[in-house]
């Protein structure tokens, strides 16, 4: 019994039983998502050292544990080595660029 549940949590932090529900092979998922990232989305890095981009608009909420958990609208989570300070900076950064100030007082 205890390897199942370890094994099922294992499964769980390296984000291998989402991508099977999905559908793709252990390896394909990293190939979805583009090197250099995209607008709308936050760079992170898992606790396993793997880059990880996910859609700004899909995060949930952010818990702050000795690791940050991202939990994602769709239940998922992921646990990043980055805090949650720094991945509420990339969230600033990406809302500042997209309002657009008038500087011209009428």
């Amino acid at each position: 019994m205890m390897d199942r549940a370890r094994k099922a949590r294992k499964e769980r932090i390296s984000g291998e039983r989402s991508r099977e529900r999905r559908g793709y092979s252990s390896g394909e998922a990293e190939n979805q998502v583009s090197d250099s990232g995209g607008k709308g989305m936050v760079r992170v890095v898992r606790l396993n050292g793997e880059e990880l981009y996910l859609n700004l608009l899909q995060i949930e909420s952010m818990e702050s544990i000795p690791e940050t958990k991202v939990k994602m609208m769709n239940g998922d989570y992921f646990l990043v080595q980055d805090s949650a300070e720094s991945i509420l900076d990339q969230i600033r950064a990406f809302v500042k660029s997209c309002i657009v100030y008038d500087s011209e007082k009428k």
